[in-house]
C-alpha cells in the first residue's frame, strides 16, 4: 500500500523521503534523462507554492512517479533495473522498492503506446503501465532545482524534469476517472492543489490545460469526461473524495467541496 486515504494517514517524513528516493534514482539514471519525467505527487509538489496560505495542506506521497519513453534504452551501458538494484531498489510486483528506516519507497514507471489505454509494456527492463499522455508530459516539461539528502546522506542538487501543468492536469484526471481511474481521494484532491497553488497561478493553469485540445494529449477527451462527469458538482465523485482527503471538520470538508467544484467548471470552461 502506497497511497492512503486521508491525509493524516501518510507516515511522518513521507514527502522528504519520497525526495530522497527520487535524488538517489535520478542522479544514478542521468543517461535515460531525455526519456524521462517526474509525474505523481513529487510533481504536484514541484509545480506549486510551498505554504498554508490556502488553509489546506500541500502535496504529500510516498512514491515516485516517472513517465518514461517507450523507447527508452541503457543499450550496452546496463539497464534501469540493475542500475537501481545498485541502490537497493528491489523488484515487487511491477514496482521498485526500498526500505527506507520504517517506510517502504516505491518507484514506479508510466508510458504510453497508442492506440491502447491500458496494459502495461517492458520498457528497458522494467515494467510500466500504459497511461494515456505521458507523451505530451514528456513533450513538455520544465526543469526543477531540486535538493537535499539523498537515501544515503549525501548532499544532492539537480535539475530534475517535471511534467508541466497541461500534461500534469490531464495526467491527474485520468488517475481519478479516466480509462484506468482508481477514483481515489488524493488523486481527486491534487487536482485542486496544483490548480489553485501553482506556482505561476491559477489562470494560467487552467489555460495550459485548455492548451491540450489542441497539442495531440492523447488523454485530454477522457480528462475533459471526468471533469465533466467527477468534478463539475459539489454533490459529484472528485469534490466529495478529496474533501474526505482534507484533514479538516464539516464546515471545512463542506467549503473544500466547492472549492474543487469551482475548480472543475474553470478548467471546463463554464
Amino acid at each position: 500500500m502506497s497511497k492512503f486515504g486521508t491525509f493524516g494517514d501518510y507516515p511522518k517524513g513521507s514527502l522528504p523521503s519520497a525526495e530522497a528516493a527520487l535524488l538517489t534514482a535520478w542522479r544514478s539514471l542521468e543517461r535515460y534523462h531525455n526519456d524521462l519525467v517526474l509525474v505523481g505527487g513529487l510533481a504536484v509538489h514541484y509545480l506549486t507554492k510551498r505554504g498554508a496560505e490556502s488553509g489546506t495542506p500541500g502535496a504529500v506521497t510516498i512514491d515516485v512517479d516517472f513517465g518514461i519513453s517507450l523507447a527508452a534504452s541503457g543499450d550496452q551501458y546496463g539497464t534501469i533495473k540493475s542500475d537501481l538494484a545498485g541502490l537497493d531498489f528491489k523488484s515487487e510486483g511491477n514496482r521498485l522498492v526500498r526500505k527506507f528506516g520504517n517506510l517502504n519507497l516505491y518507484l514506479d514507471f508510466l508510458t504510453e503506446d497508442p492506440p491502447s489505454l491500458t496494459g502495461t509494456r517492458i520498457v528497458d527492463d522494467v515494467v510500466a503501465s500504459v497511461i494515456p499522455g505521458v507523451n505530451r508530459a514528456l513533450a513538455c516539461r520544465r526543469m526543477v532545482p531540486v535538493a537535499g539528502r539523498d537515501l544515503y546522506g549525501a548532499d544532492q542538487k539537480c535539475d530534475v524534469a517535471v511534467a508541466d501543468i497541461g500534461p500534469m492536469l490531464v495526467l491527474k484526471l485520468n488517475a481519478f476517472g479516466g480509462p484506468t481511474g482508481r477514483r481515489l481521494p488524493k488523486d481527486a484532491y491534487d487536482v485542486l492543489l496544483v490548480v489553485t497553488r501553482f506556482v505561476d497561478g491559477a489562470e494560467a493553469a487552467v489555460a495550459a490545460f485548455r492548451a491540450e485540445a489542441k497539442a495531440g494529449n492523447t488523454g485530454y477527451e477522457f480528462a475533459l469526461k471526468a471533469l465533466q462527469r467527477d468534478f463539475s458538482q459539489a454533490d459529484q465523485d472528485g469534490p466529495i473524495r478529496a474533501a474526505e482527503f482534507h484533514p479538516g471538520n464539516a464546515e471545512d470538508r463542506g467549503r473544500l467541496r466547492e472549492s474543487v467544484a469551482t475548480v472543475g467548471r474553470m478548467l471546463l470552461g463554464t
